[in-house]
């Protein structure tokens, strides 16, 4: 057994802790299969809890989501490839982001059949996508503003930290400067509470739950596939990699790093009844070992991470980001609770 618990209730709720702390509308990122936790149920649950404009990566991505019905709009953040033009003319959803002169120009040249969504992208700092160059974008924007087959609908950016977003801020402004926008919205995460520009913001991460600001919303529980006691100076694993160093028990769990938990993430612990207990040896393709007491069996349900176990240590003991880890996830039992 091995499944991942998606709370849905707690997604709400950070949803709502977002929006208050921030005082804007979210638009939240669902990216990646919404950091792995499978989008189309999220975005499914987010329309419900009136979201009217989602973001994803690519148009593909868009794509599966309004063929899975989800009628919000979808906001592309990566651009448009001219090849895929035809398909947001398909689409009745979708919401472009511009991020060049080229690219606004490519969609100048192009026929719409329906009115077109746009976004604009300006770099303040990331130094990824978006415009760099104020008269760039002023010619796209004119570009996009004088044709009916368009419809400006946005500009955004993207903080690089903290300590940078006031800096960031001030250039974004200047882009903007007196244009109108429907939709003015910033991202990263750990800004939202500090963002004084636009009435939107862009929320990803912290709306599962992986960093300090909400609450996690996952759960990984699995059980012992055998405990097994071994006697001192017997050894576990690939390469004897664990050494008994007395009589010992040992669960061997049902999760490896083809399932996200990385081979680098050997000795961080798991946790059954209450309490934590360290994982030894080498991380298995498709097993975990892990040294417990004799209050574990076979039926002891064990916690790879919960609220109280957190993805947030696990990217610390690895000294990453909550990102990686929940894009790691690869768990096909998904079971959403709270709705």
């Amino acid at each position: 057994m091995l499944y991942i618990e998606i709370d849905l209730g707690k997604l709400k709720d950070n949803l709502e802790k977002v929006a208050k702390a921030s005082g804007k509308k979210v638009i939240p990122v669902i990216k990646s299969d919404a950091y792995r936790l499978g989008d189309e149920r999220i975005a499914r649950f987010l329309s419900k809890q009136g979201i009217s404009l989602m973001a994803v990566v690519d148009i593909r991505e868009a794509i599966r989501l309004a063929d899975a019905g989800i009628d919000a709009d979808i906001l592309i953040l990566n651009g448009i490839d001219p090849a895929d033009y035809p398909l947001v003319d398909r689409y009745g959803n979708f919401a472009i982001t511009v991020n060049s002169l080229e690219e606004a120009r490519g969609l100048r040249a192009y026929s719409f059949k329906r009115p077109v969504k746009v976004h604009f992208q300006i770099d303040t700092g990331m130094n990824r996508l978006g415009f760099s160059d104020i008269a760039e974008y002023r010619e796209s924007y004119r570009l996009i503003a004088g044709n009916p087959a368009f419809r400006p609908e946005g500009i955004y950016t993207h903080f690089t930290d903290k300590e940078n977003a006031r800096l960031q801020e001030k250039k974004f402004a200047e882009y903007i400067g007196e244009q109108k926008f429907e939709c003015i919205h910033c991202a990263a995460s750990i800004t939202y509470d500090s963002i004084a520009c636009g009435n939107y913001i862009r929320v990803g991460i912290d709306l599962y739950g992986a960093q300090q600001n909400t609450e996690q919303i996952i759960r990984i529980i699995t059980k012992p596939l055998a405990v097994r006691k071994i006697k001192k100076g017997e050894t576990v694993g690939y390469d004897r990699a664990y050494r008994a160093q007395a009589d010992e028990i040992i669960a061997v769990l049902p999760i490896g790093y083809y399932n996200g938990f990385r081979r680098s993430l050997a000795g961080f612990p798991v946790m059954a009844n209450k309490k934590r207990f360290p994982t030894v040896g080498k991380v298995c393709m498709n097993h975990l070992f892990a040294r417990v007491d004799e209050t574990v069996d076979t039926e002891t349900e064990f916690i790879i991470t919960s609220p109280e176990l957190t993805v947030s240590e696990m990217a610390s003991y690895l000294n990453t980001v909550p990102h990686e880890i929940l894009c790691m996830l690869n768990i096909a039992d998904k079971r959403y609770v709270g709705e």
